[in-house]
């Protein structure tokens, strides 16, 4: 089983005028054949400086994309909207999709009625910012927190049984978002920072209030976020991020977040078909083969029956 919980693929193959099915990408249909019971998450990835009628155009083109690859590779991939339909394409024998939304801030708050059109249309994770500062809230490179329209934003996905993703929030954000959200929110793609001090990862304390609530931490391959030293950045890293999440009480919140298409990854990580070697690495550092089994997929699987319904 493999989960993995962010990938920019979508945007940057409609960017380019690719296809799911075949590319020269991090991610495609024949790249992942091999993979058996593999969830892929799509994220619409709505830049900083796109906002009002901009970014709900810039979404919903995504969004059409999306919906045409869909459409145009039946029998190999469907999207997964519902708990059960994510058993039933692997029981088909089909990669199953899950939509996506990366710094839909502006999106948001020009039209809070959005949330129920993403709802309606399979979105399952949204973050409310990327790196820059909007209506709702402030990514990392920024000091503000949510706005009201931000706490307004939080309590209307929960409504919409959207998924919170706190990934891009700064400290202040995310304290913000501790004294908010009601229900478990997550982090699709971000490690540690006692292990690498970068501002986008998690604080140890962060990952445990994530933990504490019932969600999921997915581990990010972003060379940066892994080491201090990106050029050194590699296999040994990423398992220094996981020992340290178990060492925080993480073996049930540990999954895989690649941000494949939307960052630069370490030689040996750089493919979907790499995911398997990820699995195989860790087995061979020693984690037991439940404990990997977790992280791979299982611990995100868990996480989707207890939130999806």
């Amino acid at each position: 089983m493999y989960v993995d919980l962010h990938s920019d693929t979508i945007t940057v193959l409609n960017r380019n005028h690719g296809q799911l099915a075949r590319n020269d990408l991090m991610i495609s249909l024949e790249k992942g054949a091999a993979l058996k019971d593999w969830a892929q998450t799509y994220a619409i990835f709505i830049p900083d400086t796109l906002h009002g009628k901009e970014a709900a155009a810039f979404y919903d083109d995504n969004l059409g994309f999306f919906q045409i690859q869909m459409q145009e590779n039946t029998g190999r991939v469907s999207q997964a909207k519902l708990f059960g339909d994510v058993a039933e394409t692997w029981a088909k024998g089909e990669a199953a999709a899950i939509l996506a939304v990366e710094g839909g801030g502006s999106l948001l708050a020009w039209d809070m009625d959005q949330v129920e059109k993403m709802s309606g249309a399979g979105v399952k994770f949204i973050s409310l910012t990327w790196n820059g500062k909007n209506e709702l809230a402030s990514g990392n490179e920024t000091q503000e927190g949510l706005s009201e329209l931000g706490r307004e934003a939080v309590a209307e996905l929960e409504r919409w049984n959207i998924t919170l993703d706190v990934s891009h929030l700064n400290d202040k954000g995310f304290d913000d978002v501790v004294h908010t959200a009601k229900k478990p929110f997550i982090a699709t793609h971000s490690n540690l920072r006692s292990v690498c001090g970068h501002k986008r990862n998690l604080t140890d304390d962060q990952f445990k209030e994530i933990a504490r609530r019932g969600g999921i931490v997915g581990i990010n391959f972003c060379k940066s976020f892994l080491n201090g030293d990106r050029d050194k950045a590699g296999f040994p890293d990423l398992l220094r991020h996981i020992e340290r999440m178990l060492s925080l009480g993480g073996e049930n919140v540990i999954a895989i977040g690649s941000d494949f298409d939307g960052t630069t990854v370490p030689d040996g990580m750089g493919s979907v078909e790499n995911l398997a070697d990820v699995g195989n690495y860790l087995l061979r550092a020693g984690l037991g083969e439940t404990q990997v089994e977790k992280i791979m997929g299982g611990n995100a699987y868990e996480f989707l029956r207890r939130t999806w319904g």
